[in-house]
């Protein structure tokens, strides 16, 4: 009885992770796909260079920029005032011991600035908003970071002091870190290297396919 038991739990374990290790499978396919056949898309939205296409829209972004909050005051005194002359019947006091301390500036905080559309594309990262657009070049790109536990990507080029960051949510994460690869692939013609990298990653994803234990037992 106990055998049997055990055995069923096996079989039922080993489904659950085929079931798993098949979503997997099948969305690493999915991206070998796209990084073999998806070349980007026109836009009716923003005005495109000539040989540039639209990898990916997304809509309702933040534009994010640290921030500094209230400062204060530190080492203030106020110190105390002793009369020293009587004028017209009005106390003259003279304030002894007041110091004015030092200013410390409040920490810079990331702060929403400006919410919009953010378009990455094979020659650029665009953020376009109510009130701001940033322009990121791939010519002048010095670096770019994803922060998939934050949902958001910040961009480094040379022709601006301040980095950009583009908030979009984890749930976007894996999604958009795979679009600004695909099409900055596309802008350094390195999508066959980045093709031949995923289906490297696929194979060894088959290799680890979920062994089914024996049948149980009737």
């Amino acid at each position: 009885m106990f055998r049997h038991h055990q055995e069923k739990k096996a079989y039922h374990e080993y489904q659950s992770k085929l079931v798993e290790w098949q979503a997997q499978r099948d969305a690493y396919a999915t991206l070998v796909t796209l990084a073999e056949t998806y070349a980007g898309e026109q836009s009716s939205t923003i005005l495109l260079k000539p040989g540039e296409a639209v990898f990916a829209a997304v809509t309702n972004v933040a534009l994010v920029e640290d921030r500094r909050g209230a400062g204060e005051w530190k080492g203030r005194s106020q110190g105390f005032s002793i009369p020293v002359a009587s004028i017209g019947g009005r106390s003259i006091r003279y304030r002894v011991g007041s110091s004015r301390g030092h200013f410390q500036q409040g920490a810079p905080t990331p702060t929403a600035i400006d919410s919009g559309t953010a378009y990455i594309t094979n020659r650029r990262m665009i953020f376009q908003g109510a009130k701001q657009t940033r322009e990121c070049l791939y010519d002048k790109l010095v670096g770019f970071q994803h922060d998939d536990a934050a949902g958001e990507t910040i961009f480094s080029v040379s022709n601006r002091q301040k980095p950009t960051c583009i908030h979009y949510g984890t749930s976007l994460s894996d999604w958009f870190d795979f679009r600004l690869d695909l099409a900055i692939a596309h802008y350094r013609s390195t999508v066959a290297a980045m093709t031949e990298g995923l289906k490297a990653d696929l194979a060894a994803l088959d290799a680890s396919m979920p062994v089914p234990p024996p049948p149980p037992t009737s």
